[in-house]
């Protein structure tokens, strides 16, 4: 079993909490930064399969990072979260070839399945391969839909937060 590396950026660290939780359960590892030095830090040491970043962070943006990434020739799919409209983000996120963007709030679904069709557009052997065995796999017991059917996340002024 091959598990996929996914970089997620976002200054909110509750959101980031829920998002690992959302996506780490199948076979992805996650690893999350808060602004966009870490983010450039990051890419520098790792080489990500798959990158989830905020549009608006506190030093800059997730297009900063994505420009960076594309800089370094990596096609790894990029999705794009941000509260604001996607069509106003549209002619930048085509120029960088930004495979999906998701309008907070999302859905588990909607980022499982971005997630999903991410991984999908994969070359067979293009991941930073990390193996697991199939038996640890099969010790897991949740998916990512499972495991989320007992979040619910809530928007507020503050942002995302689980309600358990």
């Amino acid at each position: 079993m091959v598990i996929m590396q996914i970089l997620v950026v976002d200054d909110d660290i509750a959101f980031c909490r829920i998002l690992n939780h959302m996506i780490a359960s199948e076979q992805y590892k996650i690893q999350t930064c808060h602004s966009v030095a870490d983010a450039l830090e990051a890419i520098e040491q790792t080489s990500f399969d798959i990158y989830v970043m905020d549009f608006k962070l506190p030093d800059g943006g997730g297009i900063d990072v994505a420009e960076r990434i594309r800089a370094q020739g990596s096609a790894a799919p990029i999705i794009l979260i941000s509260g604001y409209d996607p069509s106003a983000l549209a002619s930048r996120t085509q120029q960088l070839h930004i495979s999906d963007v998701l309008q907070k709030p999302f859905s588990r679904e909607a980022i499982c399945d971005a997630v999903k069709k991410a991984v999908a557009s994969l070359p067979a052997n293009s991941s930073s391969v990390v193996s697991e065995s199939e038996e640890s796999q099969a010790d897991r017991p949740y998916s990512c839909a499972r495991f989320m059917s007992s979040i619910l996340l809530l928007r507020s002024g503050k942002g995302y937060g689980p309600r358990w």
